[in-house]
């Protein structure tokens, strides 16, 4: 096949992909709605919330369980997840289900994308911002698809769905540029290492995001407990989702102390010093800065998680602006000019 026929597929693959996730989206939001309790859990959770907050849990079981897993156990409230929560909850299993094959189809019509597009042009898919974009999703596509199975993160879905559909929206209408060849600088072996390795602290930093930002609404509502529960109620305790967050954006972390010191190894073969407080670079060290604060705040004894956790998603917003501002806005672009815009 011809490179014009190869990156044709690819695009076809891509808006294949796109629908699939569409459909995905609708089958995690028929399945948030599925898991909201009806009437009798709803009466059994806010007994459980007079019980926590009486103290019965903790005094009950001295120490050694939740106390809100106690007190549930005495109020007869099913946990989260569980087959007996809710009437619909075999529906709500079966619309996760679809809603997870369906992303395993779409995630795998999106990486063969980036593939097509590589083969086309012969090199590494990502070289400009578009195949940026679409590879980056591609892996966050991956690590939920691999994680979500063995964790029942089918709540999680319309969460990392519909930020994915957004960014491949993005993609094709704003960001698109058509295949051609690297730049000079790019043209190292350290372009597969240094971004597949971001590629993959991306895509937990996203995961993370997400389980965070679930991680505030759920703490919030046990906080101050509704008197009509809802989806909230349904998903894990907020101590588990805190736990979950952590451990995903210890691994992005990890992952891009790494992208940070490839970076300055690649700089300097292509530029002939390792530092030169390009933006890129700048910013790149502002997002592992504020994840390591957040690491440090998460470690501190006495430090509120709910506020650990806002830094966080302050590191995430940095993601957010290192990937946009610094590629696109001229005020910031530097030497990583390579966005294709």
């Amino acid at each position: 096949m011809t490179p014009e026929t190869l990156a044709n597929l690819a695009n076809n693959a891509l808006y294949s992909s796109m629908v699939v996730f569409t459909l995905a989206m609708l089958a995690f939001v028929a399945h948030l709605s599925a898991r909201a309790p009806r009437r009798a859990q709803a009466r059994a959770s806010a007994r459980t919330d007079a019980l926590v907050a009486a103290g019965v849990g903790a005094a009950a079981d001295g120490g050694t369980r939740d106390a809100r897993d106690v007190a549930r156990d005495r109020a007869g409230e099913p946990a989260p997840g569980s087959a007996a929560y809710g009437p619909e909850s075999l529906r709500s299993r079966q619309w996760g289900s679809i809603g997870l094959t369906l992303t395993y189809l779409a995630t795998l019509l999106l990486v063969g994308s980036v593939v097509l597009r590589g083969v086309a042009v012969a090199r590494p898919p990502w070289g400009n911002m578009f195949e940026f974009a679409t590879a980056a999703v591609a892996a966050v596509g991956v690590a939920y698809s691999v994680l979500a199975r063995r964790n029942r993160w089918e709540w999680l879905g319309v969460f990392i769905v519909t930020p994915i559909l957004l960014v491949l929206g993005l993609a094709v209408t704003v960001l698109y540029t058509e295949a051609h060849e690297l730049m000079p600088a790019l043209k190292s072996y350290w372009l597969a290492i240094h971004v597949t390795v971001a590629f993959l602290a991306v895509s937990l930093f996203t995961l993370g995001a997400a389980v965070g930002a679930v991680y505030l609404l759920r703490r919030r509502r046990e906080v101050r407990p509704s008197a009509r529960p809802g989806v909230i109620e349904s998903l894990p305790s907020a101590a588990a989702l805190e736990r979950t967050a952590y451990s995903l954006n210890m691994g992005g972390f990890i992952l891009w102390t790494f992208t940070l010191i490839a970076g300055s190894i690649w700089a300097k073969q292509a530029w002939g010093a390792y530092w030169q407080w390009d933006p890129k670079e700048v910013w790149t060290f502002v997002i592992w800065a504020v994840y390591a604060a957040y690491m440090h705040s998460r470690a501190t004894a006495g430090v509120d998680a709910r506020k650990s956790m806002y830094i966080a998603l302050a590191g995430y917003a940095a993601v957010i602006i290192n990937f946009t501002a610094v590629n696109l806005v001229s005020t910031f672009v530097g030497m990583h000019n390579y966005s294709g815009m």
